[in-house]
């Protein structure tokens, strides 16, 4: 999984074996929460993205490489919490804009994936993230070094490389990402962020009800 910028944190390190995960949805939809949650734990972690209070975008991976999205994901989160004890939650304030490409960077169209650099005239793409007015997220990395670059219609947003917490407006370490022989570049676009909040997965989730079955299931298993 990817790291993220944390933008302003409202909650870090809290135990999720203390929590309720149908408490912890409603808490950030009634109050109206622009960002993202994510539940990290040894072996998997848990991304939840919101919007004005909607979830627009959820997805769960283990260290396996099992990803998951939607109901599966919030039912796979659900049992993780219950079943193992390391989980801690992270909550973390965005504005929609950089919220809509954290969107597009978890669950957005795949325009090239782990392309190889040197194959791509990065000029003419960046041509084309302007002229298409594109919302995305453009990922240049190397085994072990990342940048990434935010667009909203195809203006840069601003940048998050490793070992920063925080957007940045300068290209930093992007630019000598790109004389990397050996770098790798995905590109992820995405809707309107007024278009994501056309879609809630909590009018499809019953979270509750995800919750109350997860904890019969571990009830069962003790």
């Amino acid at each position: 999984m990817f790291r993220l910028p944390k933008g302003t944190p409202l909650f870090e390190d809290i135990a999720t074996c203390d929590l309720q995960l149908d408490a912890v949805v409603t808490k950030l939809a009634h109050g109206c929460f622009t960002g993202y949650a994510s539940m990290t734990f040894q072996s998997a972690v848990g991304i939840m993205v919101f919007e004005s209070g909607k979830l627009v975008s959820l997805v769960f991976e283990n260290n396996r490489g099992v990803r998951l999205s939607s109901f599966e994901a919030m039912a796979a989160l659900a049992e993780q919490m219950l079943a193992d004890t390391s989980g801690k939650l992270h909550v973390y304030r965005l504005s929609g804009d950089l919220t809509m490409c954290i969107h597009a960077l978890l669950q957005g169209e795949a325009r090239y994936r782990a392309q190889e650099l040197g194959l791509i005239d990065i000029k003419t793409l960046l041509e084309r993230v302007k002229s298409e007015q594109m919302n995305c997220c453009l990922r240049i990395y190397t085994g072990d070094r990342s940048s990434m670059i935010f667009y909203k219609e195809g203006a840069p947003l601003g940048f998050f490389h490793d070992g920063s917490q925080e957007i940045e407006t300068s290209p930093g370490d992007s630019q000598e990402l790109t004389q990397d022989p050996t770098a790798k570049l995905d590109l992820y676009s995405t809707v309107s962020a007024d278009e994501l909040m056309a879609h809630d997965l909590l009018d499809i989730i019953n979270v509750a009800n995800v919750w109350k079955t997860a904890v019969s299931r571990q009830q069962s298993k003790g």
